[in-house]
C-alpha cells in the first residue's frame, strides 16, 4: 500500500502527504476542540470548537509547508536538488537529494525556515489585531492567536542548535566555515541533536508520570524522532565521505545473467529464478538493455498463462532513467537506491549493459574502508 499521496506541485516541487498526516490532523483537531479552545474561550457550542480545532490543525500544517517550502526554494536557488516536501506525523520535511556544498549555502538554506515562521507569526498577529479591533469574531480570533503561538513555537524549536534542526544546521555551517571540516561540524551538531532528543524523551516521560499523558507522549515521540534523525544524518555524511572518489566501475558486478525479451515466463521461472535464485534480472533486446524483470512481476500473471506471456510484456522499463555510468561516483548510485528503495541499479556504457551495482556492493566497500581506516 502507498504510504504517500502527492497533492500538488509548487514551483515544480512535489508536495506529498504521508498517511500518518491524517492521524495527527485528527489528533490535533480533537485536542484543540476538546481541551484547549473550550478552556481559553468558554461558552461556545461543541461544533464551534470542532470547527476551530480543524481549521487550526490545517493552518498549522500550511505553516509547516511554507516553512519547508522556504528551505526548498533557497536550496534550489543554490543548485541543491529537492525531491519533494512530505507532510507527516512530526510536521514536514524537505527531501534534499544532496547536502549543501558550502557553509554559506547551508546557512542561507537553514535560516529561510525560521524567518518564514517568524514572518507568519507576525502576519497572523496583525490579522488577529485587526479582527479584535474592528470585527471581534471570537472563534476566528482564537484560531489566529493559536497560529501566532504555533509559528513562534515552530521558529524557536527549529532554532535549537542540534542537527538536523535549522539551528543545528546554522551551527554546523559556522563550525564548518571556521574549521573547514564538515565531518567534525556534523559530528558535533549531531551529538547536540541526539542529546536534545534524549532530553525530550526524559521530559516526555516525566510529564506522563506527573499526569500530562498526551503532552508527555508527544514530547517523547518528538525526542525519539530527533535522536534518530541526528544519528542518521551523521551516518549519511560519513557514508558519502567514504564513497567519495570511488567509481562505480570499481565495485560493480560485471558477469551478469541477462534475459532475452522474447523469453516466456515459464522458461524464465525454470531456467533463471529457480536455477540462479536471483530476485530480478536485466532484460536485453538485440544486446540493448531495456529493463528489469522481477519475481513480483511474474507473480502478477496467472500461472496458466506463463507459457503464453513473454518477458517484454511485464518488464519494468522505468529503471532505465535511473541507470548509472561506470565513471559515475558511487555516491550517485547510493543516492538513487536510497531515494527509490532499490537494491540494485544497472550500469550502462553507451546504452550497453556492462554491469550491476548493488546496495551490498556499496556497503561492502564502506565496511572495508572503515575496517582499514582509509
Amino acid at each position: 500500500m502507498r504510504r504517500q499521496i502527492e497533492l500538488i506541485r509548487i514551483f515544480n516541487i512535489p508536495i506529498k502527504l504521508d498517511l500518518s498526516w491524517f492521524i495527527i490532523v485528527a489528533f490535533i483537531s480533537w485536542t484543540l476542540a476538546s481541551g484547549y479552545f473550550p478552556t481559553i474561550y468558554p461558552g461556545f457550542d461543541k461544533s464551534i470548537y470542532w470547527m476551530m480545532g480543524i481549521f487550526s490543525a490545517v493552518l498549522l500544517f500550511v505553516s509547516v509547508l511554507l516553512h519547508e517550502l522556504s528551505h526548498s526554494l533557497v536550496a534550489k536557488k543554490n543548485n541543491i536538488p529537492i525531491k519533494g516536501i512530505t507532510l507527516f506525523i512530526f510536521g514536514g520535511v524537505a527531501e534534499m537529494t544532496e547536502e549543501p556544498t558550502t557553509a554559506k549555502s547551508e546557512i542561507k538554506m537553514a535560516v529561510a525556515g525560521p524567518i518564514c515562521s517568524g514572518a507568519l507569526a507576525l502576519l497572523f498577529f496583525i490579522i488577529s489585531k485587526f479582527f479584535t479591533s474592528f470585527l471581534p469574531i471570537i472563534p476566528l480570533i482564537g484560531i489566529l492567536k493559536y497560529c501566532v503561538f504555533i509559528n513562534l513555537a515552530l521558529m524557536i524549536f527549529n532554532l535549537l542548535p542540534g542537527f538536523p534542526l535549522d539551528g543545528g544546521r546554522i551551527l554546523r555551517a559556522i563550525i564548518w566555515n571556521s574549521t573547514g571540516d564538515i565531518k567534525k561540524a556534523t559530528y558535533t551538531t549531531s551529538r547536540i541533536g541526539s542529546s536534545l532528543g534524549v532530553f525530550l524523551i526524559i521530559f516526555g516521560f516525566f510529564n506522563i508520570f506527573t499526569g500530562n499523558f498526551i503532552g508527555g507522549l508527544w514530547f517523547a515521540f518528538i525526542g525519539i524522532f530527533l535522536k534518530g534523525a541526528a544519528e542518521s544524518g551523521y551516518q549519511q555524511l560519513l557514508t558519502g565521505r567514504l564513497l567519495h572518489g570511488i567509481k562505480i566501475s570499481e565495485i560493480m558486478t560485471r558477469d551478469l545473467v541477462t534475459i532475452e525479451d522474447s523469453t516466456t515466463l515459464d522458461k524464465l521461472v525454470d531456467n533463471y529464478f529457480l536455477k540462479h535464485r536471483y530476485n530480478s534480472y536485466p532484460v536485453v533486446s538485440n544486446g540493448n538493455f531495456i529493463g528489469i524483470v522481477s519475481i513480483h512481476d511474474v507473480k502478477q500473471i496467472p500461472r496458466k498463462d506463463w507459457d503464453k506471456v513473454d518477458v517484454r510484456k511485464i518488464l519494468d522499463s522505468k529503471i532505465i532513467s535511473l541507470c548509472v555510468s561506470p565513471d559515475d561516483d558511487a555516491t550517485s548510485a547510493m543516492s538513487k537506491m536510497v531515494r527509490k528503495g532499490l537494491g540494485r541499479i544497472p550500469v550502462l556504457d553507451n546504452g550497453k549493459l556492462v554491469g550491476i551495482v548493488s546496495h551490498r556492493d556499496i556497503m561492502q566497500i564502506i565496511k572495508h574502508k572503515m575496517d582499514l581506516s582509509v
